[in-house]
């Protein structure tokens, strides 16, 4: 009797409550409609911020550029180039310092006495003004040593940039040969691929045996990791390149990967001639030329500046009066000794660093050179007679199993000695590179 009164009591009060229920359910509706548009919007926005960033926040990729066009974006852009640019900066701010006139900044005395008991009329005031003056010559040797410093980093510059043209042109060279390494591996796998697929029917219509046919897949899954590696490594060589030229560029096309012919050979006398007149030995001489110079300024300032002493004050009894007087210290016991014996270490060593650089030069030179025509030599030992001999001994296996009287692994051997080949031939290539670029370093041209 309870429960059927109180839920046909209940049942008016429901009734009551269900257009306020249907209400609040449609502003909940709508505010969630609303709060699902606003997610859409900033994830779109977001998603949009992510798929198509600023055009100027991303590196423009170039096409891939001429050798002397590396060469000159690594000379100006190059990070090592960068900074030492700003190290030359850096010396050119110590004229700042060396240019000061001869003059050094004044400072004043002031002294106030008066006797006791009344002994004196008045208070004395006396004011010394001091003018220290160097008269050694202090000002032209802090010029001469900040030129030398000048000098140093200039030609540390110069050495810099060298340096910079020899890594572009191994990543040039890395880039190049990395290109032609999965041009040549992309026929590759194209070939083994398809032979692959040949094998797979021949076996099903019974002309192959399941031997072979695994074979046959089994070079093409090898060629195919051979290829991924070769892209990686193009990648690699894109990245060193562009940390060396400042630039993105795309991969190189069918451009040959062939290094430049040298000019000329320089031998011993030519090696001899260009390591005098290298900027690397030229950077140690000029460091020692700066540290004599360090020693030259550090004597004289051995000798402090004479003060020009301008008196000037009020007697006891208050008549003015004036004087003037000099002051000066004599290098008895402290004359710079430690920093004179410190830049005359500095000098024999930086002297010392440039004989053994010039050795360095001479020999690094006379010995790429030989490294390089021997490198030549093994390539055109592969051009003329190992390539031929190995297509040769590939078609014969090729045609021998075709006629049905040769295996399949003969095939294949053929085949993978061929390709073996012509990546040892890269290899070669790609060591050129390397040598010429060393070369650069040492010079700051091609050969």
């Amino acid at each position: 009797m309870t429960q059927l009164i109180s839920g046909t009591s209940a049942l008016p009060r429901a009734r009551r409550r269900t257009p306020v229920l249907a209400a609040l359910l449609a502003i909940m509706l709508a505010a969630g409609a609303a709060g699902a548009d606003e997610r859409r919007r900033t994830a779109g926005a977001i998603g949009g911020a992510a798929s198509s960033p600023d055009a100027a926040a991303l590196p423009a990729w170039e096409a891939f550029p001429s050798l002397g066009r590396a060469m000159a974006l690594a000379r100006e852009r190059g990070p090592d180039v960068v900074r030492a640019r700003g190290s030359v900066g850096v010396a050119q701010a110590s004229y700042a310092g060396a240019r000061l006139s001869a003059l050094d900044n004044p400072y004043l005395e002031v002294f106030v006495d008066r006797g006791l008991q009344g002994v004196t009329k008045d208070a004395a005031v006396q004011a010394n003004l001091w003018l220290p003056l160097e008269v050694s010559g202090q000002r032209a040797r802090r010029i001469d040593e900040a030129d030398a410093l000048v000098a140093w980093q200039k030609t540390l510059f110069e050495v810099t940039q060298f340096s910079a043209e020899g890594d572009a042109v191994r990543a040039y060279g890395a880039a190049l040969v990395a290109g032609a390494r999965v041009r040549t591996l992309e026929g590759i796998v194209r070939d083994a691929g398809a032979e692959a697929e040949v094998y797979q029917q021949r076996r099903e219509a019974g002309d192959a045996t399941l031997q072979e046919e695994k074979l046959a897949s089994m070079e093409h899954a090898r060629y195919l990791v051979m290829l991924q590696e070769s892209r990686a490594d193009l990648t690699r060589a894109l990245v060193v390149l562009a940390r060396a030229t400042g630039r993105m560029f795309k991969p190189p096309d069918s451009t040959s990967a062939m290094p430049p012919v040298p000019d000329e050979t320089y031998g011993e006398a030519g090696a001899a001639r260009l390591a005098d007149a290298s900027p690397h030995v030229a950077a140690s001489t000029r460091e020692a030329s700066f540290y004599a110079r360090a020693g030259q300024r550090a004597a004289i300032e051995a000798h402090p500046p004479v003060n020009l002493i301008v008196t000037a004050g009020r007697g006891d009894l208050g008549e003015p009066r004036f004087g003037g007087g000099l002051s000066w210290t004599f290098p008895v016991a402290r004359r710079k000794q430690a920093e004179v014996a410190r830049a005359d270490a500095e000098r024999a060593r930086a002297l010392a660093e440039a004989e053994v650089k010039r050795r360095l030069v001479v020999q690094g030179l006379s010995g790429l050179e030989l490294e390089r025509a021997e490198v030549r030599r093994a390539r055109e030992v592969i051009d003329t007679a190992a390539l031929p001999a190995a297509q040769a001994s590939a078609d014969a296996a090729i045609a021998t199993k075709a006629a049905g009287k040769g295996e399949m692994l003969l095939v294949l051997t053929a085949r993978r000695d061929l390709e073996l080949l012509r990546l040892r031939r890269l290899e070669l290539i790609a060591r050129e590179w390397s040598i010429l670029g060393d070369i650069v370093a040492w010079t700051g041209e091609l050969p």
